[in-house]
């Protein structure tokens, strides 16, 4: 879901996209000023070249608060153009392939950069958004008569509270804890 600034079907390049629940993409130059390299036209979401192969155009995804960019698809508009894509794990070559190809993002990273031939496009085909767990721990036992429990861990030491995943000992019995 989203729109692309307003319009799902314009035929304008824009340099910003924003999809309804905050999820947005912005294309910048070398020098970090916004340029127009995004288009959504005829049901493909269109990632331009429009710096030249030794200039790439990156692209910043942001997500929504509470989420991580995991993963992002794209296929190259046509064989013979010759397009890579250099991100945070490496690169890949979009060159003398039409096949989906998919790029993995580890937690923080949200960018990446497109070469390739001026005027030339690839499709952004799909992006995989994930939630955040939120982080949990147990801070203090209690017994049905709300009293603390007697907690041990695994090397027979008494611990006051269970801060760490793992298996403990509270009252005589085996506790593991996620």
């Amino acid at each position: 879901n989203g729109t692309f600034d307003g319009q799902w079907s314009d035929k304008e390049t824009r340099s910003m996209w924003t999809s309804a629940d905050g999820l947005q993409i912005v294309s910048t130059d070398a020098n970090g000023n916004e340029v127009g390299s995004m288009k959504y036209y005829n049901s493909k979401f269109t990632l331009y070249v429009n710096e030249g192969t030794a200039t790439p155009i990156k692209y910043t995804i942001t997500v929504p608060e509470g989420y991580s960019l995991t993963e992002m698809k794209v296929k190259n508009s046509t064989k013979s153009h010759n397009a890579h894509i250099d991100y945070n794990l490496g690169s890949i070559s979009l060159h003398n392939t039409t096949a989906e190809k998919t790029i993995q993002f580890v937690e923080g990273e949200n960018a990446f950069y497109l070469y390739g031939e001026v005027g030339r496009t690839i499709y952004l085909t799909s992006l995989t958004i994930t939630k955040n767990d939120a982080e949990t721990a147990i801070n203090e036992v209690k017994g049905e008569n709300g009293k603390v429990k007697t907690i041990y861990d695994l090397t027979g030491r008494r611990v006051d509270a269970i801060t760490l995943p793992g298996i403990y000992i509270v009252d005589g019995k085996k506790v593991f804890v996620k």
